[in-house]
């Protein structure tokens, strides 16, 4: 027993890093300095950071007469805040980077304030190069910095979570840059209140792949002339932006919300696109634009977007050049177009020719519902109704299309959800052709008749267990009796599974085992999935958790 003892101690302080113990390192009570604290560090350390401000940005970080930054991160490290994030505040003074990662695995940036980060190149308040997905940045707040907020450059692939990135002003990218074959994880953020000529909020360059889920970006302006996306700018990349509101944003080039141009294309999926503004001239797209790029946009809700400049274009959508999106199961409505322009709701362009399938075009203040340009969409099951130019179909009509009212209701916040007697309801479509399927984004949350609150309902939604391994099973029950649908969606938002039923009875617990496996039968990876319940009356999503 005395050997084996010795053996293990021996073992111990064979551990990479020369450390047998993790320990917190202590800042200031320790160390003056979060860098003095990190070279001290060994792996598996974390540096803890007491309240305060701090405003030691000497350190270069590429070399001799190199751009300072205040903290250059270590393998295997952890930088915490022992506080309210905004209480431990990492300020660069405008004398280079807040905090620079760049080649280094299995650290973490975690609860603090970056602000005053400033440099003539990437002087961002977080600059990642070179790593992948075991660097975390985690409760982090990038605050009124004056080149950009976070980037991610040069293959960063770190996971970005419960991150605000805010008031900061970049060459592009203003809140989140994402560049050069980078594809990080960024999850349950908020991007708000930035500026930059391009992506105000986010921008994405060509030869990235990002999944962005459960974040808001919201209140971002663009600030040059043309510059394209007032949330996110999407240039010849393919993202997959999944559960995310785009709200309240400003351009003066395409797409107020969401501009995907120049190639690429990616997927955008249950998003709500709202209150965002086309402001240029011959601005494009007030909610989604997109220009010679083929992003699918499903089950959005393009909602109370304008398109306010001079011969602006497209209120809520504008689809121009080839190639073109594909646009499945989105409600896009009450949107604006320009006094001088022809299309509030949607505008197809200039030898465009996507595909419209599912969708409800409705209640446009100004200009046509569907407008088309030169180009020709392919446009089935899909209601246009009751925009103020109008509500002729245009392009190719591939059967299904109607003009009804779609009986929109819910709560203040919820305001398209669809009454039980809906056209656009899975079983009430005027034409059997699509009769089984749901039109528009939303159905969940309404009584029989519009009312401004939805109707008490015996909605229950979940899973046990969760986290899981092999199998889970998914439970609901349905306030009314009627069809229903559940869909199973991996984290970028591609379709796993589906199951459907019928007619199912009302107030009666429900269940489908999931056992971790595709429609083809092939067992799917370990990671994050999101499930989503379809009926007359409900439209919801929950995430569930795979551990193999």
């Amino acid at each position: 027993m005395k050997r084996l003892l010795t053996v293990l101690v021996f073992a111990l302080f064979l551990i990479p890093g020369g450390s047998a113990l993790a320990a917190d390192l202590l800042v200031p009570a320790q160390y003056t300095t979060i860098q003095a604290a990190i070279d001290a560090a060994q792996v598996g350390d974390t540096v803890l950071v007491s309240p305060g401000t701090y405003t030691d940005c000497t350190h270069p970080t590429e070399g001799p007469e190199s751009t300072n930054a205040c903290v250059i991160m270590k393998t295997g490290v952890t930088l915490r805040g022992d506080g309210l994030a905004t209480e431990v505040i990492i300020d660069a003074q405008s004398l280079g980077r807040g905090i620079f990662i760049e080649n280094v695995s299995d650290c973490a940036v975690e609860n603090l304030t970056v602000t005053g980060a400033y440099a003539d190149i990437y002087g961002a308040a977080i600059l990642v190069r070179q790593v992948d997905n075991t660097v975390e940045i985690s409760d982090v707040r990038v605050d009124q910095n004056l080149d950009g907020g976070l980037i991610c450059i040069n293959g960063a692939n770190p996971v970005i979570t419960g991150c605000i990135m805010s008031n900061n002003v970049a060459k592009q990218g203003g809140g989140l840059a994402i560049e050069e074959n980078s594809s990080p994880l960024v999850s349950g953020c908020r991007v708000t209140g930035n500026e930059a000529p391009s992506g105000a909020g986010i921008f994405i360059r060509s030869g990235c792949s990002p999944t962005i889920t459960e974040t808001t970006v919201d209140n971002n302006t663009i600030t040059a002339a043309y510059g394209n996306g007032g949330g996110i700018c999407v240039q010849d990349a393919t993202p997959t932006i999944s559960f995310c509101t785009i709200q309240a944003n400003v351009t003066l080039g395409y797409g107020g919300g969401v501009a995907f141009v120049s190639g690429g294309g990616g997927l955008m999926n249950d998003c709500l696109v709202n209150g965002n503004d086309a402001a240029g001239t011959y601005s494009l797209g007030g909610g989604v634009a997109t220009s010679q790029s083929a992003p699918t946009l499903r089950n959005l809700t393009i909602t109370n977007n304008t398109a306010t400049g001079f011969f602006a274009e497209g209120g809520g959508l504008d689809i121009s050049f080839t190639p073109a999106s594909l646009v499945e199961g989105c409600t896009i409505a009450d949107n604006t177009g320009s006094p001088s322009g022809l299309a509030g709701g949607v505008s197809v362009q200039f030898g465009a020719d996507p595909v419209i399938d599912r969708c409800i075009i409705a209640g446009s203040i100004t200009g046509q519902g569907l407008l088309c340009m030169g180009a020709t969409p392919v446009v089935s099951c899909t209601n246009i109704w009751n925009n103020a130019g109008g509500d002729d179909l245009c392009g190719t009509d591939n059967g299904g299309n109607f003009s009804a009212d779609p009986l929109f209701c819910g709560s203040v916040e919820r305001p398209y959800n669809l009454q039980e007697g809906s056209p656009c309801a899975p079983g009430n479509h005027p034409d059997s052709l699509c009769d089984d399927q749901l039109i528009g984004s939303l159905s969940a949350g309404c009584g029989p008749s519009p009312a401004p609150l939805p109707r008490p309902a015996t909605l229950v939604l979940g899973n046990q267990p969760n986290p899981f391994n092999p199998r889970t099973t998914i439970y609901f029950s349905l306030s009314q009796a009627g069809p229903a649908q559940l869909r199973i969606f991996d984290l970028a938002g591609r379709l796993v599974t589906t199951q459907s039923w019928s007619d199912l009875p009302a107030d009666q617990r429900i269940e489908f085992q999931w056992n971790g496996q595709d429609q083809h039968g092939r067992q799917v990876t370990s990671g994050v999935y999101f499930y989503r319940l379809d009926s007359r009356q409900h439209s919801i999503s929950k995430r569930m958790s795979l551990i193999r």
